[in-house]
């Protein structure tokens, strides 16, 4: 299938990569604003990580109680209503630079565009960013572990009675430990560094100290992972550099994201368009309107925002990377 041949005039055309919620924002905006966007989103729905939460949502105005991936259906359900172009389970091949156009080839499809918006989000970090720690290969045939932040409503009832080790000072580690201390019997909760995350979640947490249901093992280097049927058992150095060892029933990981931003950098470079900057952490830099380093091509969502990772700020950033590519090509005309 040959989209290109769909169009009447490629120069409205927007490829957005990435059908989180800033990609799905951002082709809702081009579409009103008379562009024609065609979304590529590699998984078979559209919702990024939303997918894979089982949260239920008290931050996003509106839509109170539904879980993370409720929300994504509803996403997507407005997204088909609106008669949009989407190109499903769809690999990004490869991006050429065809005259002032981009040529976009995917494994089943290709058209061009003269515009590109990359929305491709982040992913949970997981096994390859602990593979180094001696015997963390063994944890990925457990069923003792978990790495996906997500899951941890599931994990509530699930983890009664049991001692929990979570590694992750952030945010999903400190969440996490909240949900799960009502029902382990204890968590053993590994902080590389210091406390991070936001106040309100760190005051639980040193309530949960302080009342015997969590130990908190600060500036923690863990040495080494062993695995049976029955537990894992962590050897760490403490806070005074001296070794330890527990024992548990169950490990989370919530060791943070890294941006979906290599994939994209490669195929550019190898397409001759250009090299993308990139910020500290390997986020996509952009100017305060969403426009990478190189021209026609914007960038919105958590791939350019590692401060501020939500579906509000996604959302509004899919708005803004529109209006700004919108702008811009008024304004080349």
């Amino acid at each position: 299938m040959t989209i290109s041949n769909k169009l009447a005039d490629s120069h409205k055309t927007v490829a957005v990569i990435g059908g989180g919620p800033a990609g799905m924002s951002c082709a809702l905006w081009l579409k009103q604003l008379g562009l024609f966007p065609i979304l590529i989103e590699k998984d078979q729905k559209l919702g990024g990580l939303q997918q894979a939460s089982h949260f239920q949502n008290v931050w996003y105005l509106g839509l109170s109680g539904h879980t993370g991936y409720e929300l994504a259906d509803i996403f997507q359900q407005h997204m088909v209503a609106e008669n949009l172009t989407i190109l499903f389970a769809s690999q990004l091949k490869g991006i050429i630079k065809a005259g002032e156009y981009f040529k976009i080839v995917t494994k089943s499809d290709e058209f061009t565009a003269r515009s590109m918006v990359i929305a491709t989000g982040q992913r949970i970090k997981g096994y390859e960013d602990i593979k180094s720690v001696p015997g963390s290969h063994e944890l990925l045939s457990s069923q003792r572990v978990c790495f996906n932040p997500g899951a941890t409503p599931l994990l509530i009832d699930k983890l009664d009675g049991q001692v929990v080790g979570i590694v992750g000072g952030g945010d999903n580690g400190l969440v996490t430990a909240i949900r799960l201390a009502n029902t382990a019997q204890h968590i053993h909760l590994f902080v590389r560094s210091q406390l991070r995350g936001f106040a309100l979640n760190q005051q639980e947490i040193f309530k949960l100290i302080e009342a015997g249901k969590v130990t908190l093992h600060q500036l923690a280097t863990i040495d080494q992972f062993e695995v049976s049927r029955e537990n894992i058992s962590i050897t760490f150095q403490d806070e005074k550099q001296q070794p330890n060892q527990v024992i548990l029933d169950y490990l989370c990981f919530r060791i943070g994201f890294a941006p979906n931003a290599k994939d994209i950098v490669q195929l550019l470079e190898q397409g001759k368009i250009g090299a993308l900057e990139l910020n500290q952490g390997g986020y996509i830099a952009t100017d305060q309107f969403l426009r990478t380093s190189i021209p026609n091509i914007y960038a919105a969502g958590d791939v350019t925002n590692p401060r501020d990772p939500c579906v509000a700020t996604a959302v509004a950033q899919g708005a803004i990377a529109a209006r700004s590519l919108d702008e811009d090509l008024k304004n080349s005309n």
